[in-house]
C-alpha cells in the first residue's frame, strides 16, 4: 500500500473526518485517514460516562455508535464524504456482530470499495458485547469468514485490525495472511478499567502512551512470523520517537489515535521524523 507518508489517522478518535475540518489541521502530514468502524446495524453506543483521561492513558467505551452500513452509503452516495478524499488517502473501518453481518456488509460495500485505499475489519474492539473480540474466539468461524470476505473482496487491499485478545497475536496475524489478505493493525486498545474522579466505575479500552511497550512487542512478534504482510502499528505513537521505534521493530506506516485529543499539530512532528528516518535508511 503506497502512502505519501507512512501516518495513517486510527480509526475512532477523529471520527467521520470531523477533527480535519479544523482550518489548521496538517492534511499535508496525513498519509491515509480511517473512518470509523460502519457496523451492519446502527449502534448508539454506550451510556456515559465514556470516556476517562490520566496521564499516561485513556480508557473509553464509547461502543462504535456509528449510522449503520445503511445510511453510511446513502451519505456516502450523496458526497458528503468527498471533501475527505480530495484531502487524502481514505481507509474504511468495517465491523459486525456476527459471521453473517460482516459479510453482508462486505457485500454491501463492493461496488463502493474501489473508492478507499483499502478496507479495515475491526476484529478487535473490546467495547461490545458482540463480533470484535468475540469472533476471533471462535477460531474456525472467524478462519473461514476470512476466506469468505477475500472471495468477496477479491480485488481490495484487505487489513484485519487485531488486539492482544483472545491469542497471541502474531498467530493472528500468520492467520490473516494464509487467508489472502494483505495487512494487519496491529493493536486495538486493551481492557481496562478505572473510577473516574465521581467514583462512576469505567470498563472499556485503554489506550494512550502507556500502550507503547506492548504496542511495540506485538509488531515485533507479528513481523517475525509475517514478513510479508504488510503492518499498521497502532498504539501508544504520541511523538516522532515513538514512529521510529514502531518502524524499527517491522512496521510498514504508524497510526495515532488518541494523540488527537491532546494535540492533533503532533501529526507534522511525526510525519517529519518519519520522512527523516526513511530518507537517511534509503
Amino acid at each position: 500500500m503506497e502512502l505519501s507518508v507512512p501516518v495513517i489517522i486510527a480509526s475512532g478518535p477523529a471520527g467521520f473526518g470531523e477533527y480535519g475540518k479544523l482550518e489548521d489541521f496538517p492534511w499535508q502530514d496525513v498519509g491515509a485517514f480511517t473512518l470509523k468502524t460502519v457496523t451492519f446495524k446502527k449502534k448508539e453506543g454506550n451510556k456515559p460516562p465514556r470516556m476517562y483521561a490520566k496521564d499516561g492513558y485513556v480508557i473509553n467505551r464509547i461502543g462504535l455508535e456509528n449510522p449503520g452500513i445503511h445510511e453510511f452509503l446513502e451519505v456516502l452516495q450523496a458526497g458528503e464524504f468527498d471533501w475527505l478524499f480530495e484531502k487524502t488517502s481514505v481507509i474504511l473501518s468495517l465491523g459486525g456482530d456476527s459471521f453473517e453481518e460482516y459479510v453482508e456488509i462486505s457485500k454491501l460495500i463492493k461496488p463502493y470499495a474501489n473508492r478507499f485505499k483499502a478496507i479495515e475489519y475491526n476484529f478487535s474492539c473490546p467495547n461490545v458485547k458482540h463480533g470484535g473480540l468475540s469472533i476471533i474466539a471462535n477460531k474456525d468461524e472467524w478462519i473461514k469468514l476470512l476466506y469468505e470476505i477475500r472471495t468477496v473482496l477479491d480485488e481490495e487491499f484487505l487489513i484485519a485490525k487485531l488486539g492482544i485478545e483472545g491469542g497471541f497475536v502474531e498467530h493472528q496475524a500468520k492467520i490473516v495472511s494464509e487467508a489472502g489478505w494483505d495487512g494487519v493493525t496491529v493493536i486495538n486498545t486493551v481492557r481496562g478499567l478505572m473510577f473516574n474522579d465521581e467514583g462512576e466505575m469505567i470498563v472499556g479500552g485503554l489506550s494512550g502512551p502507556n500502550l507503547l511497550p506492548i504496542a511495540l512487542r506485538a509488531v515485533f512478534e507479528v513481523r517475525k512470523m509475517n514478513p510479508e504482510l504488510y503492518i499498521i502499528a497502532s498504539g501508544g505513537i504520541y511523538t516522532g520517537d515513538d514512529a521510529i521505534k514502531m518502524l524499527k521493530v517491522g512496521a510498514d506506516a504508524v497510526s495515532v489515535g488518541s494523540l488527537l485529543f491532546k494535540n492533533e499539530k503532533m501529526i507534522s512532528q511525526i510525519a517529519n521524523r518519519v520522512r527523516e528516518y526513511l530518507g537517511n535508511s534509503n
